[in-house]
């Protein structure tokens, strides 16, 4: 980095001032409520961005709205959050769109809006048991909401679509690790049969040849 120029001292012939001739002027602190103005004035400027599609500049503001804002207006907070989630989801950034909108709901739970972006943002991440889930949460809160019911309806075949799969591929290592231990005695899995009891409906294992 470039070096700082010298402090300037007073030349040879011009006397020192002393202290006293120094008045000092208290710094004005800004009330808390003065700070969520300026705060909110920064969210406006970042709506404003975010319309225009600048969304590098709508981030800028909701960071400067977070930092302005204090801690007690978790309410406000929880929309900058939420505001700044919108930003990376429209960058394709929806990892940290999910972060941001996670901790807009550490600060307010029920907010809907922060749960549909995450939703959003987890099933872009193919999280779709997450995504299904943020989805209820919304529709618990508001029964009526159109969107998250759409959600929810489309959602659900898919999720159980693709626990099945996994069901089905842990059942088949389960089957090769079996057929793997058992091959050392000369047997398989082919050997043991299940058979369900229709009075207790539990199972029991008989071997067979």
């Amino acid at each position: 980095p470039p070096l700082s120029p010298p402090p300037l001292s007073p030349p040879p012939s011009s006397p020192s001032p002393s202290p006293s001739s120094f008045t000092s002027t208290p710094l004005e602190v800004p009330t808390k409520e003065e700070l969520r103005q300026r705060a909110e004035q920064e969210k406006l400027l970042g709506n404003d961005a975010f319309g225009r599609g600048d969304l590098d500049e709508a981030e800028a503001h909701y960071f400067q709205a977070l930092h302005l804002a204090p801690p007690e207006y978790f309410v406000e907070r929880s929309v900058y959050l939420n505001n700044a989630a919108a930003c990376f989801f429209r960058k394709n950034q929806f990892a940290y769109c999910a972060q941001y909108a996670t901790a807009a709901l550490d600060l307010n739970p029920s907010y809907s809006k922060a749960l549909a972006r995450r939703c959003s943002a987890f099933e872009k991440l193919d999280e779709l048991d997450r995504a299904l889930t943020d989805a209820k949460a919304i529709l618990e809160l508001q029964p009526n909401d159109t969107w998250a019911k759409k959600v929810v309806e489309r959602l659900e075949p898919m999720v159980a679509e693709k626990q099945e799969k996994l069901k089905e591929e842990m059942i088949s290592k389960l089957k090769d690790l079996g057929n793997t231990v058992l091959g050392k005695f000369g047997l398989s899995l082919d050997n043991f049969k299940a058979d369900k009891d229709p009075e207790t409906g539990g199972y029991s294992l008989r071997f067979q040849r």
